[in-house]
């Protein structure tokens, strides 16, 4: 029995060891990977690929399902803008804005003005004005204003939302230091009431849609 204990080199037996440590290790393991999927740089991806790839699906669709910010944005912005899947579209945008992603709360604040009605367009306002009074998000606005534009620029917009009419903000007429688009951050700053700073935004993003 001594001989058979010393030449053994597994560890001391316990009666929890068997059941428990394989689970837990692979526990820890998937827990591991959503935090990678969930971290993850999307830097290096395409955002429309010219060609399906399905290990990028799958790596995509991992991403998304560990809530990686930036897989929910582009999601979001594509399914929403394309006329797909929109109530999803916009669980994913909602996520992706709850999260601090500074595109997708953009975003969503623009889709939420389109979208129309006193309590959304509220809500859209209420975001895009946030974002330029957070210390931490005003001076995103501008890099957001270009790369929404940029992004609907590589798919078909179809969504009718979105080629109506242009909604208004404001129903006011203000002075504005300002009357053309682009305008940089400093520009919309200088405007003078909440509903016409998401006005010029509104108007920057309708200059990158089609058939307006």
């Amino acid at each position: 029995m001594a001989n058979e204990q010393k030449g053994s080199s597994r560890p001391p037996s316990s009666p929890f060891r068997p059941r428990c440590y394989p689970s837990c290790k692979l526990f820890y393991e998937v827990s591991d990977a959503d935090n990678i999927y969930h971290r993850v740089s999307l830097d290096k991806f395409e955002i429309v690929p010219w060609q399906k790839n399905d290990k990028v699906s799958r790596f995509l669709k991992k991403c998304r399902k560990s809530k990686n910010p930036e897989a929910l944005y582009r999601k979001g912005v594509v399914d929403y803008f394309t006329d797909k899947h929109e109530d999803s579209a916009l669980e994913c945008l909602e996520e992706a804005a709850n999260s601090g992603h500074a595109d997708g709360t953009y975003a969503l604040g623009i889709i939420y003005i389109f979208v129309g009605g006193d309590m959304l367009k509220r809500k859209g306002m209420r975001l895009l004005s946030g974002m330029k009074k957070s210390r931490i998000l005003k001076g995103r606005v501008k890099l957001c204003r270009d790369n929404l534009p940029a992004l609907l620029r590589m798919i078909w917009v179809k969504n009718p939302v979105f080629l109506n009419p242009t909604p208004i903000c404001c129903a006011m007429t203000h002075e504005r230091k300002t009357s053309s688009w682009p305008m940089d951050v400093d520009d919309v700053e200088e405007s003078t009431c909440e509903g016409c700073t998401c006005d010029e935004e509104i108007g920057a993003i309708c200059a990158a849609l089609p058939y307006r």
